[in-house]
């Protein structure tokens, strides 16, 4: 990001003739650099786009409370907390997804991805009318990248989460923007929007009293976002329903709830390191005291900016003082993403337009965009890599016996029936084993012309050197459920679909294919990562075959009759 010249000398070089028009880099490159913003929400859409159907975690819990046992809604129910949290605005979307959106999570992703792109133009609109078009145009693309950082990927992919964070962050945007614009009432409307959004959303309050004080606006003004406030939070505390769900019990350790806090503020500068975290979200603080010290008309312009900053900062005191006890690592979730963005944008705004060392500016612009989005790599990993558990969990859910997804899928017994009476996914059009031929569970099909490798190692030789090998090295019931791991490969070429049937032909499970699998492309030289596989299907009676697809064609061999059964 480059500083342009002051508005006079401008005029000076444009009066001076054609020689002195300004370069194309001047006259384009703000625009273009405004236009990189739209780079981070398109590859966080890719993402959302690539990631499983299956929704997550708190999703089927909300779901439970919010339906009845046909799958018709209870009204009541949204007006309902989870893990203590208010969750009304949540809880809607939820149910329009499972009503009307088929309970898919791409779609719902879509919206959430949406909501971070109004929350980077809400920014936009909050940038001080006296930067350059270059400045400006930084601070847009930074904004973006923090936002859509691969940080806060959770948030996206994972629609259940960003249905709370990522709209709050959006509700209290638009409050501080409201704010600045001195449309009081709006702020408060949407700080209770946020705040039945969720419970970090409560931090919105002490924000827009610091904004009308910095105005220099009436007491009153600066009073009400308090008062509105205490009642919200008394109000939570007397309508909150049973406590629980959340895990361990808040920590009693000081140390421990700083580290988590600090942690949470500076996760965008590292991988997986806590105390990186931790030096990374001091420093910032320290950079926004060192600029603490200001002129009465800077303060009223840079009153938004601190309002973005004290929000930050109470999320990371609530958080800290509820999920400390869960280890060190607790601040560095990727979910919290969206409150790191928050007190980032805030410091970048406010080192660039009140700056104490001016000519740090474009570093600090370029460095945190490049650094946080390098070092989100290893969190966008580790999220990518659980997608074919879900995948897996939406074929177990299928045929009706998710036992061994407990943890990720509650109470199925009473979790099913509502998923059919919706028509919802994995009971909705959309669900497929992804299979060339189309071949999908419940359809008959005859095997007469399906290769097999030979029984004693299930491995067939080919003249070129290449093996067929379909190796089945796990092979558990888990409650109703058969279970199967381990890898195939025919030639060198990985499956496409596994699909498992029973003695008549008919598919009556499958899984997931193109898992990695190090150990196995060891003893495969020049085969690419992904020969592994997990399958399920129901735990019956009886020879059952998987089956495997390739670009030759499909590949079958039989399972023993006695599988192992996990105790």
């Amino acid at each position: 990001m480059t500083d342009i010249a002051p508005g006079t000398e401008r005029d000076e070089h444009a009066a001076s003739g054609p020689a002195s028009r300004p370069s194309p880099l001047h006259r384009f490159g703000p625009l273009l650099l405004g236009l990189s913003a739209v780079v981070p929400p398109l590859l966080m859409l890719r993402e959302v786009l690539r990631y499983p159907q299956m929704h997550f975690y708190d999703y089927w819990w909300v779901l439970l409370d919010l339906t009845n046992d046909d799958g018709t809604l209870r009204p009541e129910a949204l007006l309902g907390f989870r893990n203590e949290h208010p969750f009304v605005l949540p809880s809607l979307l939820f149910w329009l997804s499972a009503r009307y959106g088929n309970g898919l999570n791409q779609p719902l992703g879509l919206v959430i991805t949406a909501f971070g792109v109004v929350s980077v133009l809400l920014v936009w609109a909050m940038l001080p009318k006296e930067l350059n078009r270059w400045q400006r145009a930084g601070l847009v693309a930074a904004t973006s990248t923090l936002v859509f950082n691969p940080h806060g990927i959770h948030n996206y992919v994972r629609s259940m989460s960003g249905a709370s964070w990522i709209l709050a962050l959006m509700l209290v945007l638009a409050a501080l923007l409201a704010a600045q614009r001195g449309h009081r009432v709006w702020a408060i409307v949407f700080g209770l929007l946020a705040s039945i959004s969720y419970g970090t959303s409560f931090a919105v309050w002490p924000a827009l009293a610091l904004i009308a004080w910095l105005r220099g606006d009436r007491r009153r003004w600066a009073a009400a976002p308090m008062v509105v406030g205490v009642v919200v939070v008394l109000s939570w505390l007397v309508l909150r329903g049973p406590q629980g769900g959340g895990g361990a019990s808040p920590t009693d350790d000081p140390a421990q709830a700083l580290l988590a806090g600090l942690s949470m503020l500076g996760m965008v500068w590292t991988g997986t390191e806590p105390a990186i975290a931790l030096i990374a979200g001091v420093v910032g603080l320290a950079v926004l005291v060192a600029h603490a010290q200001q002129t009465p008309e800077q303060r009223r312009s840079a009153a938004p900016w601190w309002g973005l900053a004290v929000y930050a900062v109470g999320c990371a005191v609530m958080i800290s003082g509820s999920r400390a006890a869960f280890g060190e690592t607790a601040g560095l979730q990727s979910r919290y993403n969206s409150m790191t963005a928050a007190l980032w944008i805030a410091l970048l705004v406010i080192v660039v337009a009140w700056p104490k060392l001016p000519k740090l500016r474009t570093v600090t612009v370029a460095g945190t965009v490049l650094a946080t989005v390098a070092l989100g790599a290893p969190m966008a990993q580790s999220v990518r890599a659980d997608a074919p558990n879900q995948d897996l969990l939406a074929t177990a859910a299928r045929i009706g016996h998710p036992d061994a997804f407990i943890d990720r899928f509650p109470e199925p017994d009473r979790l099913l029936p509502r998923l059919r009476a919706l028509g919802h996914y994995p009971f909705s059009p959309e669900f497929t084993l992804g299979c060339p031929d189309g071949l999908e569970i419940g359809d008959r099909v005859s095997t007469a012309n399906w290769r097999t490798p030979s029984q004693d190692a299930f491995r067939e030789p080919r003249p070129n050197g290449r093996d067929v090998v379909l190796n089945v090295e796990t092979d558990q019931v888990q409650g109703g459920a058969r279970m199967l791991k381990g890898w195939a490969i025919s030639g060198i070429e990985r499956a496409s679909c596994v699909a498992v049937l029973d003695q008549s032909g008919t598919v009556i499970g499958g899984g997931v294919v193109d898992i990695p699998r190090s150990d196995a492309e060891a003893q495969t030289p020049g085969i690419e990562i992904g020969l592994g596989f997990e399958a399920v299907a129901p735990a019956q009676p009886g020879l059952l075959r998987v089956a495997f697809h390739f670009p030759d064609g499909w590949w079958i061999r039989p399972l023993t009759e006695s599988p192992q059964v996990k105790p």
